[in-house]
């Protein structure tokens, strides 16, 4: 008696199981058709039109996370950090392990000027991902931000780690040591972030910044004419080279004058100058002898004394810069504050 029945329901369940994957193939298809779309207009600039296509997507699957994640990056690219953020941390509130969204709401933080918030996120996304060299990177940025020198170094050394040929981080590393007035240890940063990517327009104009700080402007303006060749509307590329201009005009009148520029070593005894010359032959970086050695308030420069005219210093000291030839090193010497050596400059 109650096998038709049976029968009638079995008909039903099927239809209904049928229907509803029918329709979630449609919407499955749907979905893709919209990715596909909002990847095109992306690509073509037409943020506006991509973000309408996410939008329809999430219409349509409120937990599609990949979707929210690329919503966020286009707010974030229209300067729309609000709106960024709430699309991440909704993503994150149905994925708490979504490493993407942990980064991405850090950079949003960041661009908007919340580096405690984005310390956070970033933290968050390293501990998801250990290696993920760019929240390391990225979290360095904020520590040298917030002048935490030490901890900044400590993640860009951790993300070069993970990524050796990562230009990023040695560009960021340079830019760490020009706050601090290291120039010659920033160079050689810059120049391994050119290494690993030749058109790094931005390392190209900090490295020709750092050469302009030691005052070696024609590197300096070569540098600048490299990274403007590269993109002709570098406002800061272009404002650095006429400044470098101006300043190397005005450096070769005073070098005509007999201005004189050198970096020395100061310490008490002949027989420690002479275990740091020794140390320099052998190949050891004269800025960072200076720091660790000189008893000379120069040493916070790297030894650097800056220019100077005939007349200006000692004149035993004088004497040996200009028995020096430029870009030579010389001593050690003897003068009445102890035992000098010296690095002309020009």
């Amino acid at each position: 008696m109650n096998t038709p029945n049976r029968a009638f329901r079995q008909y039903w369940t099927c239809f209904f199981v049928c229907l509803v994957l029918l329709l979630t193939g449609c919407a499955e298809r749907e979905i893709r058709v919209h990715f596909e779309q909002a990847e095109t207009y992306r690509q073509q600039g037409n943020i506006d039109k991509a973000i309408e296509e996410y939008q329809a997507i999430l219409a349509l699957d409120p937990n599609a996370n990949d979707a929210r994640n690329n919503l966020g990056l286009l707010y974030k690219e229209k300067g729309r950090f609000a709106e960024a953020i709430a699309e991440y941390r909704e993503a994150l509130s149905v994925k708490p392990d979504f490493v993407e969204a942990h980064y991405n709401l850090g950079v949003a933080y960041s661009a908007w000027g919340f580096p405690d918030s984005a310390e956070a996120a970033y933290k968050r996304a390293i501990q998801h991902d250990g290696d993920h060299v760019e929240a390391y990177n990225n979290l360095g940025v904020v520590y040298a931000i917030k002048s935490r020198y030490k901890e900044a170094l400590e993640m860009y050394r951790k993300a070069i780690q993970i990524k050796p040929e990562y230009a990023d981080t040695y560009n960021n590393l340079g830019i760490l040591y020009s706050y601090q007035g290291w120039f010659e240890q920033a160079i050689r940063q810059y120049e391994k972030a050119i290494q690993h990517k030749p058109e790094f327009v931005d390392a190209l104009n900090n490295l020709g910044s750092a050469y302009a700080e030691l005052e070696q402007y024609e590197k300096a303006i070569s540098y600048f004419d490299r990274a403007l060749r590269l993109n002709p509307q570098h406002e800061l590329a272009r404002t650095n080279r006429n400044q470098a201009g101006q300043l190397l005009g005005e450096t070769r009148t005073r070098r005509a004058a007999g201005e004189m520029r050198a970096s020395h070593i100061l310490v008490k005894t002949e027989a420690e100058a002479r275990d740091l010359l020794q140390k320099l032959q052998d190949g050891a970086s004269f800025e960072a002898l200076a720091r660790m050695h000189s008893i000379d308030p120069s040493a916070q420069y790297d030894g650097d004394l800056g220019g100077f005219m005939p007349g200006t210093l000692m004149p035993a000291f004088e004497q040996a810069v200009q028995n020096t030839k430029p870009g030579k090193i010389g001593g050690p010497f003897q003068t009445p504050a102890g035992y000098h050596i010296i690095k002309r400059m020009y």
